[in-house]
């Protein structure tokens, strides 16, 4: 009898506590690329460059994509996303607010 209820709270707990893992979103896959992207250009941009930062942006992308679904994502970069990037990056924003300003998170 004490089964379902027994049920009801396991169910509670792993809600709860996270316990489950769920696929993440298509908008969370886009922010973890962006911002490992974005990472992975740091050195680049302070070290060798805007203009090779603009030639390894969408190789950086790829490789930093956690799956393929994510790698949709590295498409829609264009010049106006390289130049902002590159721009906050040299201020030094951090990586995830220069995702947030991208709307990728």
């Amino acid at each position: 009898m004490h089964r379902p209820s027994l049920l009801i709270l396991l169910v509670s707990v792993l809600i709860s506590t996270h316990a489950f893992v769920m696929p993440p979103s298509q908008a969370t896959l886009a922010c973890m690329t962006c911002v490992a992207t974005v990472k992975a250009m740091e050195p680049i941009i302070l070290n060798e460059g805007d203009d090779v930062a603009k030639k390894q942006l969408n190789q950086l992308c790829y490789k930093e994509a956690p799956t393929p679904a994510a790698e949709a994502s590295c498409e829609e970069y264009g010049d106006d996303a390289v130049d902002v990037i590159i721009y906050l990056v040299k201020i030094g924003v951090p990586p995830k607010t220069i995702c947030q300003q991208l709307k990728k998170c």
